[in-house]
């Protein structure tokens, strides 16, 4: 079922959610997302992700026609963005061959997650797509994040066929479904692609920080700050899921 999904998907969804997901299961990198989520909707994200070295040159190696180019195309993904209804804009740059930066605004989350939603509904058997949540209302909002193995794959269904590709070569349980623990995990990357490579993934951390509509109330999985809650979340967990994540942000009102 998974590869006639997402067959099925248009690469234009892949793409926006390849932006925003992508780079925080990206394969050994250190990641840091800032996102503002405004009350009309309206959300600005800026990205920074660098491969480590061994990363790097393994992705490069898994990448059949990578032609000696960066891991990942900013022009590209910019292109692919302005052609998706409610991105505002999208200003992303390499940074080198091995890092990418810059800016993504989303004229509506709720636009967006919605077509997402719709998305899995008619491709995926009429599966709910749970894995983001928005809600808002006068009296406040909640943004939950859902990641198992089950949401999981959807994620991995509407992202990109280089990510599965990548994800499955390095035998992540996201990407293949095999239930295995970290510790085992990491053993087996490293019976594979050797040490360093595995000492890597052990070692990269997702740093998350997002503003929202009003002041925290609470989270759960991470601290707040005024209107700011933050992450860190080590890749292992991502990439092997062997306990459900679970990120969940309550705001209320300005008073």
């Amino acid at each position: 079922m998974p590869e006639r999904f997402y067959s099925a998907v248009p690469a234009p969804v892949r793409t926006a959610l390849f932006t925003l997901v992508i780079f925080l299961s990206c394969v050994s990198c250190g990641a840091r997302l800032d996102g503002e989520f405004h009350s009309d909707g309206r959300t600005e994200f800026t990205l920074k992700s660098t491969l480590f070295p061994g990363a790097s040159r393994l992705l490069k190696g898994l990448a059949a026609n990578s032609g000696g180019g960066p891991v990942f195309d900013a022009a590209l993904l910019n292109r692919n963005f302005a052609a998706i209804s409610g991105i505002e804009s999208s200003t992303l740059r390499n940074t080198g061959e091995d890092g990418i930066e810059g800016g993504i605004v989303v004229a509506s989350i709720t636009q967006f997650l919605t077509r997402a939603a719709d998305t899995v509904a008619s491709k995926g058997g009429g599966k709910k797509f749970s894995a983001i949540v928005w809600e808002q209302s006068a009296t406040g909002g909640t943004l939950t994040i859902n990641i198992n193995m089950d949401t999981g794959q959807e994620l991995l269904l509407l992202i990109s066929p280089d990510l599965v590709d990548y994800l499955s070569a390095l035998m992540a349980p996201i990407a293949t479904g095999e239930i295995i623990d970290r510790a085992a995990y990491l053993e087996l990357v490293a019976s594979v692609y050797g040490k360093s490579i595995a000492d890597e993934i052990m070692r990269a951390r997702i740093s998350l920080k997002a503003g929202f509509p009003g002041p925290v109330e609470s989270v759960s999985g991470g601290n707040r700050r005024g209107s700011y809650a933050e992450f860190m979340i080590p890749l292992t967990d991502l990439l092997v899921l062997d306990q459900p994540l679970r990120y969940e942000v309550r705001w209320t009102p300005w008073r």
